[in-house]
């Protein structure tokens, strides 16, 4: 008796493999964008998108304005490696914005992130700044640029940010100042007005680094207006700017708009 196949059967089939080695790419990279997904797995983006839908019903993943990340690390940073790949484009034009922002003199304290990462990637722009931070990573691309004046706050290591935490470190900012301070979060609400942290343990650190700043800038992708995270650090009336990118929701822009701060988009 021939055998016979149903389509159906076999669309359905594909369908449940390819999801299948969806989530463990995303688990394994800890984030990735749809673009890259359908490069990956060679199929389109309306595809991958499907896919998204019906893996985010099932709670195995939780996407992103773009993209998606593994459910088990909505509350948490996700890897520094893994981050430093989203949105690369997007992280160098508000890295140059940050830098066009700076008259050359300041002391500026960087933040752990990725965003805070590609500034000091590229601080060679501003060399006569006095640059701080926390951030193992971004202390090292410092001096991979050649700035001279720059400082990294020790403490507890926290592995996913490569930074530091705890009472030292904590100790150290209070007795500092900041002409300027640019921000990276996982998370801004825009309609409860909260920048959020994964990580509970660097948000303590990061109300402080806002509180010892004179004017705090929040530098964030696309991604982060859409994403969710624990610990709120600040309200979006305690900063001063926020630079982001032209890609965002048009409700999103207008949410902002209605802030008391400078919105620059790139």
């Amino acid at each position: 008796m021939p055998l016979q196949f149903s389509p159906e059967g076999d669309a359905h089939q594909l369908s449940a493999v390819r999801q299948k080695r969806l989530v463990e790419i995303v688990r394994e990279r800890g984030a990735m964008n749809v673009r890259d997904l359908g490069a990956f797995l060679e199929v389109s983006e309306a595809t991958v998108r499907r896919d998204l839908s019906a893996l985010e019903r099932k709670g195995l993943l939780a996407r992103t304005h773009g993209g998606v990340i593994a459910n088990a690390i909505v509350g948490h940073d996700v890897p520094e490696n893994a981050r430093l790949k989203m949105n690369e484009e997007e992280k160098r034009r508000i890295a140059f914005a940050a830098l066009d922002m700076l008259d050359g003199e300041e002391t500026v304290l960087l933040d752990a992130g990725t965003t805070a990462l590609t500034i000091a990637l590229n601080a060679s722009a501003k060399p006569n700044c006095t640059y701080v931070t926390t951030c193992l990573g971004i202390a090292r691309a410092l001096k991979e640029q050649g700035i001279k004046q720059h400082y990294l706050i020790g403490g507890a290591h926290h592995e996913t940010n490569d930074s530091y935490t705890g009472s030292l470190t904590i100790a150290a900012i209070r007795s500092l100042a900041f002409d300027v301070a640019f921000l990276c979060v996982s998370s801004i609400d825009v309609h409860r007005g909260v920048i959020s942290l994964g990580s509970e343990t660097y948000a303590l650190v990061q109300k402080e680094i806002i509180n010892a700043s004179r004017k705090n800038v929040l530098v964030a992708d696309h991604s982060k207006f859409k994403a969710a995270a624990f610990a709120c650090t600040a309200t979006l009336d305690e900063l001063d700017a926020i630079i982001t990118v032209t890609e965002l929701d048009l409700t999103v822009k207008e949410a902002l708009l209605q802030r008391n701060l400078e919105l620059k988009l790139v």
